[in-house]
């Protein structure tokens, strides 16, 4: 038996090479896309690795059995016959799927007297025989004894992106513990170029989809910074249509005892930020915008375009989410200058994968993790370290 494996641009490049090396008689068993080498192959047109098969070993030709009531069965990797116990057929053996090109397996009879069919890419179909038998026992053996194939399966369990996860495991051929171990290193790797000019500025601003949990959120930056390191505090409303937001940050700014301004126009805005020029920190809180609607996103963006001195714009995602819908909100968003995200609600999904996704994609860095409502409780400061520790957490690395 002969395989071997060819990363090319397209298909028909593999099949020519395939012919050229293997023969006619060679079947694809397997063909998914892969990233190039280096860190640039993240966004990179993806290639697409086939793996060939050719089986020269001996065949067993059905009518020089001696006993033609007999059963063939595979003892020791060898054909032998069994005699049958009453049946009138022998049993449909396991082969692969259009040839075994997309890995997948599916039953069917030896004793189908028809053409054999051409496959769409040019090469012949093979007659099913014990050869294919045998290969689908390697196959799924190989998966549970390659470290490889099961941790990107729990990666891309996880809902980290394909692309992702075949640079992260594009150099890993160790065991078990050593992959969990170099995968956490290179996590970190991935993220930290988003975190090296991720400061803070005094004027904290929190947007995003309505549900996030941005006043929540907000509010428990703000007592940790009032209670804990003893700053001076205000807090900014800007809501012109979202009034039980504004009672609940009123609330939160009465337990402080510190000042809460509402605002309506982005003129409100500035006056409001002129008149706290002596506060340590404020801190904006905004109505929930949707990420379709582009002109409250554009109405946002009036009033952030009103302060004057640097601020950091926070957009609060829930991890809750679906990856696809997060990634098109982030994007939409982007036409506010946001500068660093919040993840909120971790304990609503055992998948964390989004947050590493978003930070690659972007190059953004994600500064805060929230896992319930208490306040000021239920959140941490993220960083690359704490992010690979989370998306891993779970996973047993034995």
């Amino acid at each position: 038996m002969k395989i071997k494996r060819y990363v090319v641009r397209e298909m028909q490049e593999a099949v020519q090479l395939i012919k050229q090396d293997l023969g006619p008689e060679a079947i694809i068993v397997s063909s998914y896309k892969v990233p190039a080498k280096g860190l640039r192959g993240l966004f990179a047109p993806r290639l697409l690795e086939v793996t060939a098969v050719l089986d020269d070993s001996p065949k067993v030709r059905l009518e020089e059995v001696s006993c033609p009531p007999a059963q063939m069965v595979v003892s020791n990797g060898h054909a032998v016959a069994e005699e049958k116990t009453g049946m009138s057929e022998m049993p449909a053996p396991i082969l692969p799927v259009n040839g075994g090109r997309t890995g997948g397996f599916r039953t069917g009879s030896l004793f189908q007297a028809k053409k054999e069919p051409e496959m769409p890419d040019g090469l012949p179909d093979r007659r099913p025989g014990i050869f294919d038998a045998i290969y689908n026992r390697q196959v799924e053996a190989g998966f549970n004894r390659d470290p490889v194939l099961r941790w990107r399966k729990i990666l891309l369990d996880l809902d980290i992106e394909e692309n992702i996860v075949e640079y992260l495991l594009s150099n890993l051929n160790n065991g078990n513990r050593e992959i969990y171990l170099n995968l956490l290193k290179q996590l970190i790797y991935l993220m930290e170029p988003a975190y090296r000019s991720a400061g803070r500025a005094r004027v904290l601003t929190f947007i995003g989809p309505p549900g996030a949990g941005k006043t929540t959120t907000l509010a428990k930056i703000a007592t940790h910074c009032s209670l804990n390191k003893h700053k001076k505090i205000a807090l900014v409303a800007v809501h012109t249509y979202r009034i039980g937001a504004v009672r609940q940050l009123q609330a939160y700014g009465d337990f402080l005892g510190i000042p809460v301004e509402i605002v309506m126009t982005p003129a409100e805005l500035a006056q409001v930020l002129e008149s706290f020029s002596g506060k340590d920190y404020i801190f904006i809180d905004t109505a929930g915008r949707s990420a379709q609607n582009t002109g409250q996103i554009l109405e946002l963006k009036n009033f952030l375009d009103v302060v004057e001195e640097p601020l950091d714009v926070f957009l609060v995602l829930s991890a809750a989410v679906k990856n696809k819908n997060l990634m098109k909100t982030a994007y939409e968003f982007r036409r506010t200058g946001y500068s660093k995200m919040i993840f909120t609600k971790l304990d609503e999904t055992e998948t964390h994968g989004s947050i590493l996704n978003l930070i690659c994609a972007l190059g953004t860095p994600v500064t805060y993790l929230t896992d319930g409502q208490d306040v000021p409780d239920h959140i941490t400061e993220a960083s690359p370290k704490k992010i690979a520790r989370l998306l891993l957490g779970g996973v047993d690395p034995l």
